[in-house]
């Protein structure tokens, strides 16, 4: 069995169909076709079953796309090693975060791990699926919360972060040591919009808490929450390290009581290669929350 006839089998797994399969591998559908056929023969079992124009797995098929899929990444981290060894960290990294605070955070760590490994082609990757993106193998690392366990996925806990209100240094509140929960819903709130990971996380502890907030304006930008609240609009609750990046804009923050926290990790598949660079990107990660 060659490594050419496995890809096909993957991207017929992806399609579940002859047709769309062989135009996205560059070949004739009869020739798809006929590769497909050769493994089934070698391996003595239909691995799809054809239904007039639908194609599915079969149970066989299911469980030759698990070591098909292990096959391949092997052969990218052999790959990845070589490059590595002979073209001193020349390759593509790719790193997907929370969207907002986190991948603003990102951009000093970035631009020191560039003057080290300039060869090394960054692609930061904000979304809320870090971890789809992971399994799928479309980035090489994540960042984000901390996700629930699986033996597919290293798991690396690197910050516990709490949460802080922002207000404008003119706001009443501007002088207090501490606000509890029952405070939050009389102000005027700026945050992101439902869906969004610290949004929902504030909106579950309001919960616990008792108390519900409604904010008067939403937004996916921490840039932009943060101007409302330089121009005195609102206040937001945001991670407290955060105050380190605006505190120049005349903004303080004011702990919570009993505040929200959020647990960070990184995590990348148990059976991805790690290069150099990677592995570097990921202490200093490490390093730059703890400092």
């Amino acid at each position: 069995m060659e490594i050419r006839q496995i890809q096909y089998f993957l991207m017929l797994c992806n399609e579940l169909h002859f047709t769309e399969a062989a135009d996205k591998l560059g070949i004739s559908q009869p020739t798809l076709s006929q590769q497909i056929r050769v493994i089934e023969n070698e391996l003595g079992t239909p691995l799809f079953d054809r239904i007039g124009k639908k194609t599915v797995l079969t149970e066989a098929g299911r469980l030759f796309r698990q070591y098909a899929l292990q096959m391949v990444q092997q052969l990218e981290n052999a790959k990845a090693a070589v490059t590595e060894l002979t073209n001193q960290n020349v390759g593509l990294f790719r790193v997907a975060v929370l969207p907002s605070d986190l991948d603003y955070r990102l951009t000093p760590l970035l631009i020191d791990f560039h003057r080290d490994f300039p060869k090394t082609k960054v692609q930061v990757i904000p979304s809320m699926n870090i971890e789809e993106l992971v399994l799928d193998n479309e980035v090489d690392l994540g960042v984000g919360l901390a996700i629930q366990p699986d033996s597919r996925l290293e798991r690396i806990h690197f910050y516990t972060e709490t949460y802080c209100l922002f207000v404008n240094e003119r706001h009443d509140l501007a002088e207090k040591e501490l606000v509890h929960p029952e405070d939050l819903p009389k102000l005027p709130i700026v945050m992101y919009p439902q869906g969004f990971y610290g949004r929902d996380l504030i909106d579950s502890w309001c919960a616990q808490h008792q108390v519900s907030i409604q904010p008067i304006l939403e937004t996916g930008s921490a840039t932009s929450l943060f101007q409302f609240v330089k121009e005195n609009i609102g206040v937001t609750i945001q991670p407290s390290q955060l105050i380190t990046h605006f505190e120049s804009l005349g903004i303080r923050a004011i702990p919570i009581m009993d505040s929200p926290s959020r647990q960070l990790e990184m995590y990348y598949r148990t059976d991805k290669y790690l290069n150099v660079a990677v592995r570097t990107f990921m202490e200093r990660l490490r390093d730059y929350f703890v400092k």
